[in-house]
């Protein structure tokens, strides 16, 4: 079994210490994600999909690979952004909770 992914919170955020080539890579990823995530979401769009299926299925498997204990809301659990996605994730965490019985 793949190792499950903990969260990396405050400490996987913090600037302090890290170079500017470090930081220049987690900026491009972050944005070559982004770019990736949108161009699905319009793929999926331009196909008929469900996108609010989408996203759910997206976050369902995405949980799957996080450890147990954790969720990937877990980094900006007060954020905005957050708190319009903690309603799916109560959905995905009875989901998974009901897979496991």
């Amino acid at each position: 079994m793949a190792e499950k992914i903990i969260p990396g919170g405050h400490e996987g955020r913090a600037i302090a210490g890290k170079s500017p080539e470090e930081l220049e890579t987690r900026s491009q990823e972050y944005y070559e994600d982004v770019e990736a995530i949108k161009d699905a979401i319009l793929r999926q769009l331009s196909a008929g999909t469900d996108i609010g299926e989408l996203i759910h299925n997206g976050m369902l498997e995405a949980q799957r690979e996080v450890a147990e204990g954790y969720s990937v809301l877990d980094n900006r659990p007060g954020s905005w952004e957050a708190a319009g996605l903690e309603h799916l994730m109560r959905h995905i965490h009875a989901q998974l909770d009901a897979e496991k019985q």
